[in-house]
This record gives structure tokens, sequence and C-alpha cells, in this order.
């Protein structure tokens, strides 16, 4: 697992962190991987009640890291090599939205792209006040992937979902609290905090019932969400082998 991922353990909560610095927390290939591993890594302890996802104190993440040198090296990949890069982010939503323990996303700051997509697969969202919302992929020729937009359809309704993807619409987390996709308000820097409190009180009811209860709910809300995204990893690669991507990631690292 990569040092940028950590996973840290009080009582039945998980802590999963997601720290690269200076860098934007960008996911890059390896840390999408970490942090699947991570979730992984928790998936078949029946003693934990509730896992909690946080980024660092100032940002969540903006996305996807443009400057992975395996964009570089796509021209030299075969169909399946491809296809195998573009996997890990559908297998990163897919195994934390797969959790059966309830998951609560604290989020400070921008959370962005795959950032906004993954916070999408867990069950509460607590967020900073400064904390905004948005997903300027198409800005860089790019489809929003990892099974993340029948799920925002889901969370905040289609006319939401078209805004902030085709729209570059971005929210506030007021805006966000509003559509229902932020569930509880922080003062800036106690998000965190307060998603431990919210995993805490979870964390306080019977286990078994409340795995069960989410299942019930994962089935009604989002049951037809994999298949209806099925086919995102084929459009990540259509979009990744276009000019205009080929421009977007130029423009992006300065190459």
């Amino acid at each position: 697992m990569s040092s940028a991922v950590t996973v840290e353990r009080r009582d039945s909560i998980a802590i999963v962190t997601l720290d690269r610095g200076g860098r934007a927390n960008a996911m890059s290939f390896a840390i999408m991987g970490a942090l699947t591993e991570a979730a992984r890594s928790l998936e078949g302890d029946s003693s934990l009640a509730a896992v909690v996802l946080a980024g660092t104190g100032r940002i969540f993440s903006a996305g996807m890291d443009l400057r992975d040198d395996a964009f570089d090296r796509m021209a030299t990949m075969n169909l399946a090599e491809k296809r195998a890069l573009a996997e890990h982010g559908p297998r990163l939503a897919r195994t934390w939205a797969g959790l059966e323990m309830p998951t609560v996303a604290a989020i400070e700051g921008p959370c962005l792209a795959g950032g906004l997509a993954l916070v999408a697969m867990c069950d509460f969202r607590v967020a900073g006040r400064s904390a905004r919302f948005g997903a300027p992929e198409v800005q860089v020729a790019h489809n929003m992937g990892w099974h993340s937009v029948p799920r925002l359809v889901r969370l905040v309704g289609v006319q939401a979902t078209r805004r902030v993807l085709l729209a570059s619409e971005e929210w506030t987390a007021e805006d966000a609290r509003r559509l229902g996709f932020v569930d509880y308000l922080a003062e800036d820097g106690k998000a965190r905090d307060e998603a431990l409190a919210l995993a805490a009180r979870i964390a306080g009811q019977p286990a078994m019932a409340t795995r069960m209860v989410k299942r019930q709910i994962d089935a009604a809300a989002h049951g037809d969400d994999w298949g209806i995204s099925a086919f995102d990893k084929d459009q990540q690669i259509v979009a990744w082998m276009s000019e205009d991507f080929a421009a977007a990631r130029a423009k992006f690292t300065g190459k």
C-alpha cells in the first residue's frame, strides 16, 4: 500500500486517510490501487462498525493525477493493457461502495472529479464549510466514470447532475447540503472530527442490523448502477486516446 494511504483503527471504527502532501491529493493509478487495497483490507472484518474516509486538513482530492506517466505509456499498450489500466477507477468505486459497514467521507477543501466520484460511493458525507465540489472532466475531454453518473443522479437528481457534469457548475458545501449530497456541515478543519462522531453514533447500534439495512438501502437506491455504467472504462479509453484529451493533458502538465 502506498505511504500516501494510511489505515488507522479506533475501536470498531477504521479511518482511511489519503495524504499526498503537496500534490493536490491527486489520484494516480498507484493511489487508486492503494485506496482499493485499503478498502479490501477492511471488508472481511466483522468487528468493524464504520469506516471514515478522509483527505488532508486542506483538501480532499482534486481527482485523477493527469501527470501520471502511465498516460505516456498508453501509446505502446495493447487493448487488454489499456482496459486493465482503465479498470482502476471503477474497481475503486465498486470496492468502497461494496463495504458492508457504513462509510463516512470527511471532506475539507476541494473535492473534484475522481474525488467527487469516490465520496459519492460513501454512505454519508460530512463537509467543512469551505469545501467545494465539482467535476471538470468535460473540460479536459474526459468522460465522468467510476460508476459515478447513475450514483449522482440517484443522490442529487438529473438536472443537478447535468449542471455539475455538463455546465461546469461547482457546489459550495451549502449547495451540496441543500442538494442532499452532503449530510452534515462542520466548521473548517472539523470535518474529520464530525465524521468520527457520526461513525461513533453508528457504531453504538447493533452492527449486524446496521449492515443488513445498509444493504437494503443500496439495493433499493443503487441496484441498477453497475449495469448502467458498465462501459465506463471503455469510454475512458476512447477519451484517453482522443486528440482533445492529449491537448488538455499537455496544457495541464506543461509538456
